[in-house]
C-alpha cells in the first residue's frame, strides 16, 4: 500500500454515526454489522480515496495527541476493513 494507492470505500457499506461520536458499518452483501469507535469513525470518513499518508496526515492533525505509531495503527485498521470487504486498495491511475 504506497503512495500509488488509495483507499476506497465499498459502495455497498453504509455509515451511520452514533450520537457518542462512534458509528456502525452495515455491509448490504452479508449484512453484518461492524462497531467504530470515535477514531475509527474518522479514519471511515477520510477513507474516501485518499493515499495511506494523506489519511495518517488529515487524521494527526484532528486528534489532540496522537500516538507514534499512528500509521501503523491506521495501516493495520484499513486491512481490517479490507478483510472485511469494507474498503479496498485501488492504484491511483484506476481511481479516476
Amino acid at each position: 500500500m504506497g503512495g500509488g494507492t488509495v483507499v476506497r470505500r465499498n459502495p455497498r457499506a453504509t455509515f451511520r454515526r452514533l450520537e457518542n461520536g462512534s458509528a456502525v458499518v452495515l455491509h448490504l452483501d452479508t449484512a453484518q454489522y461492524h462497531g467504530l469507535n470515535e477514531v475509527g469513525a474518522a479514519i471511515w470518513d477520510l477513507a474516501d480515496d485518499r493515499t495511506l499518508s494523506e489519511i495518517v496526515e488529515r487524521l494527526r492533525e484532528k486528534l489532540e495527541d496522537p500516538p507514534a505509531d499512528l500509521e501503523t495503527e491506521v495501516t493495520t485498521f484499513l486491512r481490517e476493513l479490507e478483510e472485511r470487504s469494507l474498503v479496498s486498495f485501488v492504484p491511483v491511475d484506476a481511481a479516476t
